[in-house]
């Protein structure tokens, strides 16, 4: 059967959204070329709502069909429209104008085509694409059978209309491929934030960046760098690193390095080094000093956890600033970028690092690692002063970000702060009781100032900074509710070193409990299983005690014995007690008849039971020397 050409075979579908969208129109609809033929419907139209009668306004409404060559119908539906939307649904062409008339699941059957044909390593083209749908439409009343049923699983219309032999154009098909790879491969470009009047989108509202410590960003990540100890050089692990920056300049006001995952203590000792002074020894070698200070009256973040803590909400409402949360991840760029710039710019140069993919990291990171922390932090500090803060800022030619954060503070200064307002951002409060001589335990050492003399016996709180545990803020206790008062800095007494981070210090106690383990204890732990063993002994020896003592009292209980009396006739100078079953198990002389006849003649007189006299023998024997005495005294 021949093949029907494209637009005979589809002159009548529309796709599922034009049925729906043909009484439907957008409202607030405006015409920005006014054609001749628009002008001419509006001439038309406007004759109609201006007759001044119902017989001119028939009149008019003929030849306004006449000179469109459309019903009068079509005509009064045009005035509807433009009474319910407005006349620019008289520049409204056809909604298919410019695009292949084709139904959606034909569509979707040769674009599924396309993505099944290009799996696996294969590569399908355009022209094998409609081969293949002249070979199906040769098949015919074939297509029923059911071994092509999941083939046309979706594609009902599909396959009624290849059995008739109508399928898409060459030309249709080339047009719905490339529409979809364009659409695939398409990408918009960002233009950039113009110079002035720069936005950031938040969850509250659009902020306007207009100056300089005005809007300050706030993020964290991990670097792609492994850090040793110092001491061992033995790899402790990535840093993390806090980073303030501020939107109107670019610059990095502040930072926070350390190993302990980013929460809002770090958060708070980034905000307390960005708003404070910085001053550096000559052993960061620094050309230019980090100028930049001050309180921003923004802080803006992402939706993490430790943006929405307790701690921050004190912070922002001690330093009297607002808190807002980014409204899309893309808000962020600034202060990701510079994250890449450190990874690739500085940490990519040394030993030790990983990159960013965990699958590609290099075999020898860990073997050449070289970096402590303090090296690390002096390499960051010179970076950002020296480099990135002196660098141009990309929006304005010939200018530096130093030189734009400082343009808003060329008649006023920046705002300082008091160190002690800026403790709150310090980390957690460790409760102590302070000991003699004014010293406290803290992290296993002993921390000694003169500030607390006169507090022996009592309890104050420390504040530290983690980057630095050889000095802590000693606070008074709150009491009732009382905010407590600074009393001074206390000093590590034992610590030989100036500097040490608690990342440093708890790495060096597992260092020494692992040593620990590992050294021969034997002797140590066989003292302490001796121990163990002599005390389950002497438990088991006082258990047998007990029941030796229980068993004796009980014998003693169940062997009291009856008085018998032999010759009851007889005068008897002294009672002697005896019971029948100890005199019948006694031994006595077996040469003396007499008393062998006695004692015949009392068990023919009291002859015992037999289960008594083997009870008697188990019994133990009367303790009699001589029996012959003894039968004469009792005779």
């Amino acid at each position: 059967m021949p093949r029907k050409s494209t637009s005979q075979a589809f002159s009548v579908f529309e796709t599922e959204d034009t049925a729906q969208t043909e009484e439907k129109e957008t409202a607030y609809l405006l015409v920005n070329e006014e054609s001749p033929e628009y002008l001419k419907k509006v001439d038309l139209i406007d004759a109609i709502r201006q007759a001044p009668n119902k017989a001119a306004r028939r009149e008019a409404i003929a030849d306004a069909a006449k000179a469109l060559g459309k019903s009068t119908r079509t005509i009064k539906r045009m005035i509807e429209k433009v009474e319910q939307v407005g006349v620019a649904t008289l520049a409204v062409g056809r909604k298919d104008k410019g695009q292949y008339r084709i139904s959606k699941q034909w569509h979707d059957f040769i674009v599924n085509l396309h993505k099944w044909g290009n799996r696996e390593g294969s590569r399908i083209n355009h022209n094998q694409i409609f081969g293949y749908l002249k070979a199906l439409a040769s098949q015919e009343e074939k297509l029923r059978q059911q071994k092509y049923n999941e083939k046309f699983k979706e594609y009902s219309q599909v396959r009624e209309d290849l059995i008739i032999g109508n399928y898409p154009s060459h030309v249709t098909v080339y047009k719905v491929i490339n529409s979809y790879l364009e659409e695939k491969h398409s990408t918009v470009r960002h233009p950039g934030s113009p110079i002035e009047g720069q936005i950031i989108q938040t969850t509250e509202g659009i902020l306007e960046i207009t100056h300089s410590n005005q809007i300050w960003q706030i993020d964290h990540t991990k670097l792609d760098i492994l850090l040793i100890d110092g001491e061992d050089k033995q790899v402790i692990g990535r840093p993390y690193i806090t980073l303030v920056m501020d939107s109107y300049s670019g610059c990095v006001t502040g930072f926070h390095l350390g190993f302990e995952a980013a929460g809002s203590h770090e958060v708070g000792l980034a905000l307390r080094h960005a708003i404070l002074p910085k001053h550096y020894e000559t052993e960061y070698e620094l050309q230019e000093t980090w100028e930049i200070c001050g309180i921003p009256e923004y802080v803006v973040t992402d939706r993490a956890k430790e943006f929405k803590s307790e701690h921050l909400k004190q912070i922002s409402l001690q330093l009297d600033f607002i808190r807002r949360l980014r409204a899309f991840p893309q808000a962020g760029g600034l202060i990701e970028s510079i994250f890449d710039k450190i990874n690739k710019e500085i940490l990519s140069l040394y030993g030790g690092y990983t990159g960013s993919s965990i699958e590609e990291r290099p075999p020898e990171a860990e073997r050449t690692a070289c970096l402590t922390l303090d090296e690390l932090e002096k390499r960051l500090v010179r970076y950002f002063v020296d480099h990135y803060n002196r660098h141009d800022y990309p929006r304005v030619k010939n200018q530096k970000r130093i030189e734009r954060w400082k343009s808003n503070f060329l008649l006023e200064e920046p705002e300082l702060i008091d160190e002690r307002e800026l403790d709150i951002c310090l980390m957690k409060i460790a409760i102590r009781n302070v000991e003699k001589y004014g010293s406290v335990n803290f992290l296993g050492w002993v921390y000694q100032g003169d500030c607390l003399l006169n507090y022996g016996g009592k309890q104050v709180s420390l504040r530290y900074d983690k980057r630095n545990i050889t000095t802590v803020l000693a606070y008074t206790r709150h009491i009732n509710g009382e905010p407590g008062e600074f009393l001074g800095i206390v000093q590590a007494r034992d610590c030989e070193r100036e500097r040490m981070s608690l990342a440093e210090l708890n790495y060096i106690k597992k260092k020494l409990r692992d040593e620990g383990k590992e050294i021969d204890n034997s002797s140590i732990l066989n003292e302490r299983l001796s121990i163990f063993e002599d005390v389950e002994q002497t438990r088991k020896e006082r258990r047998r005690q007990r029941q030796k003592k229980a068993q004796q009292k009980h014998e003693v209980k169940t062997n009291k014995s009856k008085v018998v009396e032999l010759f009851p006739e007889n005068e008897i100078p002294e009672e002697v007690t005896t019971s029948e079953e100890n005199l019948i198990t006694t031994s006595f002389d077996a040469d003396s008849p007499n008393i062998v006849n006695s004692i015949d003649k009392q068990f023919t007189q009291n002859k015992p039971d037999a289960n008594e006299i083997s009870k008697a023998r188990r019994r133990p024997r009367v303790d009699v020397k001589d029996w012959n005495q003894f039968m004469r005294d009792n005779w």
